[in-house]
């Protein structure tokens, strides 16, 4: 078996998804996804990584990680970040393992070491339908709701937390992430908040307290946008109200400050998709900065990265909680992961997406079911592009191919 073509596929509609698909010449196609900054990944890609890849063999995927990573042309240098290099390996790599699923006619998650479990609880990000999907998109913009069964949870995180954690329990879902002072964080420019910021932020956190008492864990979400000053004032006012976690506080690459943040709270710290790889968990694992390692396979260097992500967090006691905000074929790859790994807290999932966008893109999703998510059918994967997407007027597919 070799590969014969690479494939980007980009849709100016939904212009921060990037797909890779890896062809060979016994008719297996792997399906791989990115998420931001696609054009400069695309390039990357067909100008760099193409080279190395079009001829060769797809199924010793460890040999392509390690050299997609640093060998030659393709070498990255460099403290572990979301850079082109690395989106683009990550791509390619979910797409390389997928072809060796289907290869040998299995799902993703037999190649990890066989599931440990058949179903997985869910979170829920508190997303609305067209969050994060178009390139420099505001992080907080509320979007109309849109039709049927898809909600707007990020409008109700905002203007009605109470009723948002009642929903979300009467489908099974007992865990839910917000995010209620981003707005404060970008007044100032996460150097200070007000007594009234606070508050109001704190306001939401109370109202899904109020509503349903312990019954949901709430998860905080920072998004890296403070400073450690007004991170710590915040932190020790969310703590009176008992959250799961803490997540992205502040930068991700203060690994010195998010230790201190860390030992002053009461409350467990969630790593973050802003960093991820191997070399920050063992760094963040050794300041004692992290308790859950929450990283995204789209942004680390794929599956091969996850891995090792996954069994470093074992070594240390911890579980892994892989991230998911963006696309539909992280979202099945984290299925398979969080399947076949014994130190796997839940999935995090977007209902908004899985119920909307999410169905346009790809031809099967995973089987959500009383806050429950059930394992994939069908070899690798268990999904590929749907015929939506790939005839869409906006669609745009660029070609490498073997010559000759």
């Amino acid at each position: 078996m070799k590969i014969i073509a690479i494939e980007t596929v980009t849709n100016a509609t939904w212009s921060n998804f990037l797909w890779v698909r890896i062809e060979t010449d016994e008719g297996i196609t792997g399906l791989g996804e990115t998420f931001r900054h696609v054009r400069p990944v695309a390039e990357y890609i067909h100008d760099q990584a193409a080279g190395y890849l079009l001829g060769r063999d797809p199924r010793p995927v460890n040999a392509h990680a390690d050299a997609l990573l640093n060998s030659g042309g393709n070498r990255f240098l460099g403290y572990p970040t979301r850079s082109v290099e690395i989106r683009a390996n990550s791509a390619l790599d979910i797409a390389l393992w997928d072809i060796k699923a289907r290869a040998l006619g299995v799902p993703l998650a037999e190649l990890l070491g066989g599931p440990v479990r058949g179903s997985i609880p869910i979170y829920n990000t508190c997303a609305g339908p067209g969050y994060n999907w178009t390139g420099g998109q505001h992080r907080a913009r509320i979007v109309s709701a849109g039709e049927g069964e898809i909600t707007d949870d990020l409008a109700l995180q905002i203007n009605d937390p109470g009723a948002l954690a009642q929903s979300l329990l009467d489908e099974g879902i007992t865990a839910m992430k917000i995010w209620p002072f981003d707005e404060a964080a970008e007044k100032t420019g996460g150097a200070r908040i007000s007594g009234e910021d606070l508050r109001t932020g704190l306001s939401k956190v109370e109202a899904i307290r109020d509503a349903v008492g312990d019954r949901m864990d709430v998860l905080m979400e920072y998004h890296g946008l403070w400073r450690a000053a007004p991170a710590r004032r915040i932190m020790l006012e969310v703590d009176a109200y008992e959250p799961f976690w803490h997540e992205d506080l502040i930068s991700m690459t203060e690994i010195g400050e998010l230790a201190e943040l860390r030992q002053a709270s009461a409350t467990p710290f969630a790593g973050s998709e802003s960093h991820g790889t191997a070399t920050w968990v063992r760094d963040a694992l050794a300041a004692g900065a992290v308790d859950y390692i929450h990283y995204d396979i789209g942004w680390i260097g794929g599956i091969s990265e996850a891995l090792r992500v996954a069994h470093l967090a074992a070594a240390h006691n911890r579980l892994i909680a892989p991230h998911d905000c963006t696309g539909p074929v992280v979202w099945a790859v984290n299925l398979h992961m969080s399947l076949a790994m014994s130190n796997a807290l839940w999935l995090e999932s977007v209902r908004a997406y899985y119920r909307g966008i999410y169905r346009q893109l790809v031809t099967a999703l995973p089987r959500i079911e009383n806050g429950q998510a059930f394992a994939m059918e069908g070899p690798g994967l268990g999904t590929q592009l749907s015929e939506e997407l790939l005839g869409h007027p906006e669609t745009q597919v660029r070609r490498s191919t073997l010559q000759g």
